[in-house]
């Protein structure tokens, strides 16, 4: 088994999970079938280009997020990514508190 398989499928499952998806909700969600994401997520099968595309739309993603692997990501590009997340909020106080409260969490 193709190692980058298993790295991507690997990335779609944490996205996944990340957007409180399960296996159905995803697959119905980009029109394939549960086993057949399934098959994506252990690394077995690729997902076709058209499915790609709808997946990244499904989990409201950047294209280059799916792509992801190393675990050592410099903190520049993870800060740059928070920011860029966080203006989708910024007019939006109550999902604002939330972060922080989380992030409070995790110190």
């Amino acid at each position: 088994m193709s190692d980058i398989k298993k790295q991507l499928g690997q990335r779609i499952k944490y996205l996944r999970k990340l957007k409180g998806l399960n296996q159905e909700q995803l697959s119905e969600m980009i029109g394939l079938s549960a086993r057949g994401l399934g098959n994506v997520e252990t690394g077995r099968n690729f997902m076709a280009l058209s499915n790609i595309e709808k997946l990244i739309d499904a989990l409201d993603i950047e294209p280059y997020d799916l792509f992801i692997f190393d675990k050592d990501i410099s903190k520049d590009v993870v800060y740059d990514d928070v920011v860029k997340k966080l203006e989708k909020f910024k007019n939006n106080n109550k999902k604002l508190y939330a972060i922080s409260a989380y992030l409070d969490c995790l110190n």
